[in-house]
């Protein structure tokens, strides 16, 4: 009797466990997901709106689900400099202006493993005003004719 009820305790606290483990995963359903609309596509997003999820931003993932990106949303409007520090696949960055329009896009080619940050390609802003930048796997405009002048319906977050 008394090892069955060892048995049983120790079940219990395995299921506790598992479940804790579980509801602490960063799934999806946790992360700020929206929907936004980029030209005519429905794109799912990750919202990057704090200087640690900009550090971070796309690092050390395999890859981005299809019509899946990140959007990075900035407090004010400035030129902005992105980098491919631990990306493990080529990205299309576009550059956006306050008013949702995309100015620039770019594709930032995937970095050799290990490489020193002091040498990683530094890819700039031509605008001076840029507010939101959008991530996507590369080749992703290309693919849907999304193009500078494009508009992005930002969502609306009072960002």
């Amino acid at each position: 009797m008394k090892r069955l009820l060892n048995r049983n305790i120790i079940l219990i606290i395995l299921f506790i466990f598992l479940f804790v483990t579980a509801c602490n995963s960063p799934e999806e359903s946790e992360k700020n997901i929206r929907t936004i609309e980029v030209g005519s596509q429905n794109v799912q997003v990750e919202i990057a709106d704090s200087p640690q999820e900009w550090e971070l931003g796309l690092s050390y993932r395999d890859t981005l689900q299809e019509n899946h990106g990140m959007l990075f949303i900035f407090p004010d409007a400035h030129r902005r400099i992105f980098w491919m520090k631990g990306c493990n696949f080529d990205i299309d960055l576009a550059y956006i202006e306050p008013d949702g329009i995309i100015s620039e896009i770019i594709t930032m080619k995937k970095e050799p493993p290990n490489t020193p940050q002091d040498s990683l390609i530094l890819y700039v802003s031509q605008s001076i005003t840029i507010k939101y930048t959008l991530e996507m796997i590369g080749g992703w405009f290309d693919e849907h004719k999304i193009t500078a002048g494009s508009r992005i319906n930002l969502p609306q977050s009072g960002n």
